[in-house]
């Protein structure tokens, strides 16, 4: 038998680390804390290694190999990064409604925990890049090294988190009206996306490095300010979907299913890439755009629906949420030089190694991060 053949295991391993320990509510009852932070990293963990299987199964799908079952991982990846944004701008929005003067030390405390992991990551990459036997031309390692042009172009998230971090920041610092701010947030965050999408793709670097070029950029940043508004209007929407509990699960579940369908003709009949020298696409762009936000919105917005009613966690999603972020960022590192012919063994053997690495990485990233706080602590005295 093919090894395609044995590709159901890996959704079987993804089932089982989901749902080791879920809690469900008795009838009539809710799982209050499904929203938490301690229940979110969880979540956040899952979705990485979903991520990963995603870049697998499109490394394979791009070989021209057959993906198997897996072929409905190649572009599903969208709906793990939109929960990353999306409980991104809810814990955004959570903090500042809860918390006091939360915005006063908003850039000392957020901006090491992305930056720091980022270029750790990011010098952990190159080295490693090198010794596989990257051969670097004249004049690409110093922007490698500084980011401005990305040499793995998955760390594309982290440059665009921190400019919304940063939107947040200036938007919410100087304007006190929360409405009038959000609706400022969505506008700049519109004017992002529109700017990214008539970059379109990065076809002069060989790593398709340039920053804001290709849909990854912009077809799931709505989820962001998504995410604060559903912390402004937790209440009120959770009551309304409690209320309405059965029928609301339904539709959630059937939009779902038919944006995905909708989705899928979208990039199979015109896409992102609907581009050739002199037409530069826009059209089918935005229309593609136009549907596949709405299935990542409606995706979401189910897991929450159904969230009301379990509780996931476990220590494996502990442990795996926190390293979430440097398995983001570095097992593209494994996907590109994994020396694995066998592909149910390079999908086991890129796991292991990401897994071993952004452990490691954490580690050094926790410890530098502190440090930084440490310095700040000192200069404010």
């Amino acid at each position: 038998m093919m090894a395609k053949e044995y590709y159901f295991v890996f959704y079987s391993i993804l089932a089982v680390i989901l749902l080791i320990g879920v809690k469900p509510a008795g009838r009539g009852l809710w799982r209050e804390t499904s929203l938490s932070l301690h229940t979110s990293k969880g979540l956040l963990g899952f979705c990485a290694v979903g991520i990963m299987l995603h870049h697998m199964s499109q490394t394979i799908y791009f070989a021209n190999e057959d993906p198997g079952i897996l072929l409905f991982m190649v572009d599903i990846g969208v709906c793990f990064v939109g929960m990353f944004f999306f409980f991104s701008g809810y814990g955004l929005y959570s903090s500042l409604r809860d918390k006091p003067d939360y915005l006063k030390g908003f850039l000392r405390g957020r901006l090491p925990a992305i930056l720091v992991p980022f270029y750790m990551c990011n010098f952990v990459f190159i080295l490693g890049s090198y010794l596989f036997g990257y051969e670097f031309k004249k004049g690409e390692l110093a922007p490698y090294l500084t980011g401005v042009i990305l040499m793995n172009s998955q760390m594309w998230y982290i440059v665009e988190i921190l400019i919304m971090y940063l939107l947040f920041y200036i938007v919410f610092r100087l304007i006190k009206n929360r409405n009038a701010a959000c609706a400022v947030y969505i506008v700049l965050t519109l004017i992002l996306i529109g700017f990214s999408l008539r970059l379109g793709h990065d076809k002069t670097t060989p790593t398709q490095g340039l920053w804001f070029h290709g849909e990854w950029w912009y077809n799931t940043t709505l989820l962001m300010p998504a995410g604060m508004l559903f912390a402004k209007w937790e209440k009120q929407i959770l009551g309304f979907v409690r209320k309405f509990y059965s029928i609301v699960l339904i539709v959630s579940v059937l939009m779902t299913a038919f944006l995905y369908k909708e989705t899928m003709f979208m990039i199979q009949n015109k896409g992102y890439w609907y581009e050739w020298d002199g037409y530069a696409g826009y059209k089918e762009k935005v229309q593609t755009l136009a549907v596949q936000t709405p299935f990542v919105l409606m995706t979401v917005f189910t897991v929450i629906v159904i969230l009301q009613k379990i509780e996931c966690g476990n220590k494996i999603l502990d442990f795996l949420g926190s390293i979430a972020l440097e398995l983001y960022l570095i097992h593209n590192l494994f996907l590109l030089y994994m020396p694995v012919a066998n592909r149910i063994g390079y999908i086991l053997a890129c796991y292991a190694a990401s897994i071993v690495l952004a452990t490691v990485l954490h580690l050094a990233d926790r410890k530098l991060i502190g440090m930084t706080g440490q310095i700040g602590r000192k200069e404010k005295l």
